[in-house]
């Protein structure tokens, strides 16, 4: 009974800090040695206990770690050399009994907890405590000095919690945990880079912790430093090692910031200037009218482009004021979309819905409710979660005055606190007040557009009755007033006739393909019954809909029509608009011309209507599902699940070589069911293409897919038939120069980015991972299913021809993984890291490797950007695979005539330029489905 007891106690402790620290998975805190000094000094001690006040991410959770990590080591007084330091959440104790159960649940964990020779409690949630049932029980266990503790919170909590009881005040000293200031996080931060390149393996260039730091604190300005910096740091990282990057850069950390914050690249990268025009043009072309607006909108992008925007403030505090339907609301949406990537990033607030003083409980949360929502209030579920938000207070004179005066705070300092007690951050947030006062100005009779003299005289006006509304205190609190001005009827028709351009764009219209025209008449007529001058263009979309949408609506349903079919909307008498097909004269068959490859890999181009399209798709389908059947996919799967059990077992690396050897076999057998599934899905797609084909157009779409199916399957076949199989993953390419020219070498950069356009278009993985000066040459490392089978072929002379002028180069396919070496070769490989600096074809050489055969007399030096051990394993390959064949494989004729030809299979194209970009379909076919004479050089 005893032990279940204790059993259960163990459960309520969230973690043994400690016991986690000697197994060496606490990461260390730097710069805290002071803190962490007089936190042991404490405990050491004993009497008062340490209380950690700190704003969230300031590194009061990293600090206890390292108080865990040197009681682990013995760096600390012999007192304390045998603690244990343990993390409870009251939170958890709580929510798991009633009031009682959970103060005797938390009276015996403590009482367990002080069995141990020197326990120390860390409590992150302290608030909870004080003023629940479990306040009598820690005052209690305090009291009694049988255990130590230490105490987080935030400093806004401090006073509260020390005025709480005055006998815990006694016994808690207070350590302040500040932000540090950059240069600190620096540092900080340069210390946890050089872990993570020791983890990953994986440099990390300096000026990346720069632009990372410089990131954080422009923009994530509810957060704190150094957390938000280093998570920063450590979701780059590891985005960069799982894309197999050589080094962590400031790109790196550019991608990843955009990616998590969803902020255009323009806002954040420094590199980047701030086109104006473009800016203007882009706010200019989706409102119309609107100028100053926009103008003032502009100096605030700058503002926050520059970084000289007041950062213990919103990013921007706009009164947007004018008559109702002039585009105001429009002018928010593009805020959020242009500055924060999309209009989903608005939230809206109809301020109208609190017009009585005592209703700003409703927005800001009401600390009397009983339920959590509504002391929240309805401000924070809108803001909770978002980080870069447009925040539109919708007829924001309609709010009452005391909701005036709770915005105040909000305005002027970026934060407000809700009915719980929380501090909602606003730094991230562009506000955008509206207001129709003063709209009355506008519609005085007899006003129009009567020139600058007459609008100044407007917008004075308007001014002062906005004066009259608002207090001087809130409107200087305001970034800038902008003046909407009502719209004229030419700027309603060009809102009208771009609203227009967007119903013929909807997808009843584009799916049909339908022909649309609407007459210059029925604009006229949207522009004068969707436009009012008390309204502007509020109704305007609404008439749209009524009108123009309608009649198109009736029109496409009444009767099934055909694509291309034009459809005509004008005006009738009486303002009646009608929507009018236009009858088609009897389509003839449509036909697609293609190129389907023979048995012989030759192509045989046929015309084919969609019938005998589908029936080729038919065939295709059949000889996909043959090939999937061959490799007995059942047993594959079978096989897969067997190795996945057997590499999330947990004594898997206890033997790292059987531990390699089963990732290399589960990544081959994905490789063929992944490859299986490939072919399957495409000619599925395929074959969907061709029942969806409508007309010629899309029939000879669908044709052009079909022919890339065909090819495929063709080249499956001919690899399963040659007794090459997906288990063939990876094949090392090596392309060599002739001789030792210099001219040379932009050929084998040609060659090499074939080879990488090819694996591209495959979906393998490729990179180049070696390369030598004297002769050039260059190693490229390709890996997919298949790769060396379809690869094997390519291995000969190419030959490149252009008038007068001859180049070649050698290539030589080696298969990737364990090496067997020829028994003859006699090999020495010497190996040393190098200087990083540029290499001839790779972005960055770090290595060198020498191969000498003492048999043969070869020697080889390369250089590569990976490890050691892995070049040298690619320049034993290279070595021992010089001699394989190097008859003729590949002719290439540029200028007149130009054509690419393999000597030995017959094969041939004239499209050059596609095959040095990756086409080499036909002549890996050709190779791998020829006729298997004795005479012909295996590869």
């Amino acid at each position: 009974m005893a032990t279940r007891k204790s059993e259960d106690n163990e459960r309520l402790i969230d973690r043994d800090l400690t016991a986690i620290a000697r197994e060496g998975k606490l990461p260390p805190a730097h710069g805290a040695d002071a803190v962490v000094a007089e936190v042991l000094g404490l405990l050491t001690r004993g009497g008062k206990h340490p209380l950690l006040a700190g704003e969230p991410g300031v590194g009061k959770s990293a600090l206890i770690q390292e108080v865990a990590r040197r009681i682990a080591e013995g760096r600390v007084d012999a007192e304390l050399t045998q603690a244990r330091l343990v993390e409870i959440s009251t939170a958890n104790i709580l929510a798991r009994s009633t009031d009682r159960q959970a103060a005797e649940r938390f009276e015996e964990l403590l009482d367990h907890l002080s069995r141990h020779p020197c326990p120390i409690v860390y409590i992150r949630d302290l608030p909870l405590v004080l003023g629940g049932p479990l306040a009598p029980v820690a005052i209690r266990a305090l009291r009694m000095g049988g255990l130590r503790f230490i105490f987080e919170t935030e400093p806004k909590r401090v006073q509260e919690l020390l005025r709480a009881d005055e006998a815990l005040a006694e016994r808690l000293h207070l350590i302040p945990l500040l932000e540090p200031p950059l240069e600190r996080s620096r540092w900080i931060l340069g210390r946890v880079a050089e872990e993570l390149e020791r983890e990953l393996r994986l440099p990390i260039d300096p000026a990346a912790c720069d632009l990372a730091l410089r990131l954080s604190a422009k923009f994530l300005l509810a957060q704190r430093m150094p957390r938000k910096a280093i998570e920063l740091l450590k979701e780059t990282a590891a985005e960069a090692s799982s894309a197999a990057h050589d080094r962590v850069g400031p790109e790196d950390v550019l991608t990843r910031f955009c990616s998590a914050t969803r902020l255009p690249r323009f806002v954040v990268d420094d590199a980047m200037p701030l086109d104006l025009d473009e800016t203007e043009r882009f706010f200019g072309e989706r409102l119309l009218g609107q100028t100053d607006a926009v103008g003032a909108v502009l100096r605030s992008v700058a503002l926050l482009k520059a970084g000289l925007n007041d950062p213990r403030r919103p990013l921007g505090v706009f009164l947007f004021a004018g008559p109702t339907g002039v585009g105001k609301t429009q002018l928010a949406k593009l805020l959020a979309e242009y500055l924060f990537g999309s209009a989903d990033r608005l939230v809206r607030l109809n301020m109208a819905d609190f017009p009585n003083d005592g209703d700003e409980n409703v927005p800001f949360g009401a600390s009397w409710a009983p339920a959590m929502e509504t002391r929240r209030g309805e401000l924070t579920a809108l803001l909770d979660g978002k980080v870069f938000t447009v925040l539109l207070l919708d007829e924001f004179e309609k709010a009452a005055r005391s909701v005036h005066d709770r915005f105040l705070q909000l305005f002027d300092e970026g934060t407000f606190v809700n009915g719980a007690g929380e501090t909602i951050s606003c730094n991230n947030t562009l506000i955008v007040a509206t207001s129709n006062v003063g709209a009355e100005v506008y519609r005085e009779p007899a006003l129009g557009f009567a020139g600058n003299r007459r609008e100044h005289e407007l917008v004075t006006e308007v001014d002062r009755r906005i004066a009259e509304a608002f207090r001087p205190e809130f409107l200087n609190r305001f970034d800038a007033i902008c003046h909407f001005r009502p719209l004229t009827k030419v700027e309603i028709r060009k809102i009208a006739q771009r609203e227009v351009g967007r119903v013929l764009e909807r997808e009843g219209i584009r799916a049909r393909a339908l022909d649309v025209e609407v007459t210059p008449e029925v604009v006229d007529l949207l522009v004068e019954r969707g436009y009012s001058p008390q309204f502007g263009a509020r109704f305007l979309q609404r008439e749209i809909e009524k009108t123009l949408t309608a009649a198109l609506a009736v029109e496409i349903a009444r009767r099934p029509l055909r694509p291309g079919t034009p459809v005509r909307v004008e005006a009738r008498p009486g303002g009646k608009v009608m929507a009018v097909a236009e009858p088609l004269p009897p389509p003839r068959e449509a036909t697609a011309q293609l190129s389907l490859p023979t048995p012989k890999a030759a192509s045989v181009k046929r015309r084919l209507d969609r019938k005998s399209l589908l029936h080729e798709m038919d065939r295709l389908v059949g000889r996909a599902r043959a090939l999937s059947v061959s490799a007995e996919r059942p047993l594959l799967e079978e096989r897969r699940n067997q190795l996945l059990s057997e590499t999330q077992a947990p004594n898997l690396w206890d033997d790292p070589a059987r531990a390699a050897a089963t990732l290399r076999a589960f990544r081959t057998v994905e490789a063929q069911i992944n490859e299986l599934e490939r072919m399957e899905q495409a000619v599925t797609f395929a074959r969907r293409l061709v029942r969806e084909a409508k007309n010629e157009v899309q029939l000879t779409s669908a044709a052009k897919q079909v022919e890339e199916v065909a090819r495929e399957v063709q080249m499956s076949e001919a690899l399963h038939a040659s007794g090459a199989t997906a288990n063939d993953v990876e094949a090392l390419v090596d392309i060599c120069v002739s001789d030792s020219v210099e001219a040379q070498d932009a050929w084998i950069q040609e060659l090499a980015t074939m080879y990488l356009g090819w694996a591209q278009k495959r979906g393998y993985e490729a990179m180049l991972v070696a390369e030598a000066e004297s002769p050039a040459r260059v190693v490229v490392r390709i890996a997919g299913p298949g790769a060396y089978g379809f690869l094997a072929g390519e291995a000969g002379l190419h030959r490149r021809i252009e008038e007068e002028k001859r180049q070649r180069a050698y290539v030589r396919v080696h298969r990737g993984g364990a090496l067997d070496a020829p028994e003859d070769l006699e090999l020495s490989v010497e190996g040393r890291p190098v200087k990083q600096h540029e290499g001839a074809f790779l972005e960055r050489v770090r290595t060198e490797v020498t191969v000498k055969d003492s048999a043969t007399g070869r020697v080889l030096t390369l250089m590569g950007s990976g490890e050691l051990d892995e070049l040298k394993g690619i320049a034993t390959r290279v070595v021992s695979g010089q001699a394989t064949s190097t008859d003729e494989a590949r002719r290439y004729y540029l200028g007149r005539g130009a054509r690419v030809e393999d000597p030995r299979t017959g094969a041939g194209t004239p499209r050059v330029k596609d095959v040095l970009r990756g086409d080499m379909d036909l002549f890996i076919a050709a190779w791998i489905s020829r006729p298997p004479p004795e005479s012909l050089p295996s590869p």
